[in-house]
């Protein structure tokens, strides 16, 4: 298990190790904070310039992300399908004290 870090709410959780994660692409609206990504693997959110981000993309599981990293995580409601994509949030991963 893997913390992690909601960084709209500050809620902490413990996710599973191979929960899916996306990069946090440039000019996100980090005020949404919520990307969708369907089983074609084509990402929506928002940017900062107040449009939209549509593209392709490819997730890594979160026990690739290192300590502290930002990234948008799997938020695990239910599994993407055509008509309801994945909900992914910004969060990141709790840094651990070595």
């Amino acid at each position: 298990m893997i913390a992690v870090i909601d960084l709209t709410t500050g809620t902490e959780s413990t996710r599973q190790a191979g929960t899916r994660t996306l990069d946090v692409p440039r000019n996100f609206d980090r005020h949404a904070a919520v990307a969708s990504f369907d089983v074609r693997s084509r990402v929506l959110c928002g940017s900062v310039g107040g449009g939209a981000l549509d593209y392709v993309a490819f997730t890594s599981p979160l026990s690739s992300r290192t300590s502290g990293e930002e990234c948008l995580v799997d938020d695990g409601a239910f599994r993407a399908t055509i008509a309801h994509p994945g909900r992914y949030r910004l969060s990141a991963v709790k840094p651990t004290h070595e």
